[in-house]
């Protein structure tokens, strides 16, 4: 799949291979994100199965992934690892609870983020492991949620980060999303909630959509902080030495 930057029906897909490292680049073709694939085209199911992707990687919480499931693809494997279980609002009433706990939509994404390094380590983990073990084999992995901006996000950021990618690159993928998801995507998403009889509050809309630079380098930096790196936050929480040098090893081209 390397060299291709659109698949039809996806707003928020992209290869983030070619991004700089200290000595190289990262590898193309090996490393994948997106929104959730339920709005995928014949067309676009098709430029998938032709491709070397191999493993598709599902962020969703399960009433999300039950809600909009994925298609399934001719040669493809699929693995759900839950995060941020009711992510999506269920009714009304949770409608007025989020927007009565976070009026601004930044600060409940920047608590959101908060939650997910706190207590999702393991999920990381999981995620970290899988990636490695398909990219060792020179196959591809795609990571999608429901935006493919936060889980997704923060998820592509840490493997960047584990394979070298220069800081302000993988802070620039992470806040292209925002203009991707923005219009047609957006508006199709708020149709589909609204069928189900909620009315998501203009105040948080945004949160749909938004992905400031300045978020993921403060989480980034946290992890720096608090763990002295990527690296050892993953360690921290289980994962292994052996998965992170095969990320560096395969995503890494001099």
């Amino acid at each position: 799949m390397v060299g291709i930057n659109h698949v039809d029906g996806l707003y928020n897909f992209r290869d983030v291979g070619g991004m700089e490292t200290d000595n190289g680049h990262i590898t193309g073709g090996l490393l994948y994100r997106s929104e959730a694939l339920f709005g995928l085209s014949e067309q676009g199911k098709r430029q998938l199965e032709a491709s070397p992707l191999k493993l598709i990687l599902d962020l969703r919480a399960d009433e999300e992934a039950t809600k909009q499931p994925d298609p399934d693809l001719d040669g493809i494997e699929k693995v759900h690892i839950p995060m941020l279980s009711g992510a999506m609002p269920e009714d009304e009433q949770d409608i007025q609870e989020r927007e009565g706990q976070h009026k601004d939509a930044a600060e409940l994404l920047h608590q959101t983020y908060l939650s997910l390094i706190a207590n999702n380590g393991k999920d990381y983990v999981n995620i970290v492991h899988h990636v490695a073990q398909t990219a060792s084999e020179g196959k591809g992995t795609l990571i999608h949620c429901s935006a493919g901006k936060d889980r997704t996000g923060t998820s592509v950021a840490f493997i960047l980060s584990l394979a070298g990618a220069k800081r302000e690159q993988i802070v620039a993928d992470y806040a292209a999303s925002q203009k991707n998801l923005s219009g047609a995507w957006q508006d199709a998403m708020l149709a589909a909630i609204e069928k189900t009889g909620v009315s998501v509050p203009e105040a948080i809309r945004p949160m749909m959509v938004l992905t400031p630079p300045e978020l993921i380098e403060e989480i980034l930096s946290k992890i720096d902080s608090e763990y002295g790196g990527v690296a050892d936050y993953i360690l921290a929480h289980g994962g292994s030495q052996a998965d992170i040098d095969s990320i560096r090893k395969a995503l890494r081209s001099n």
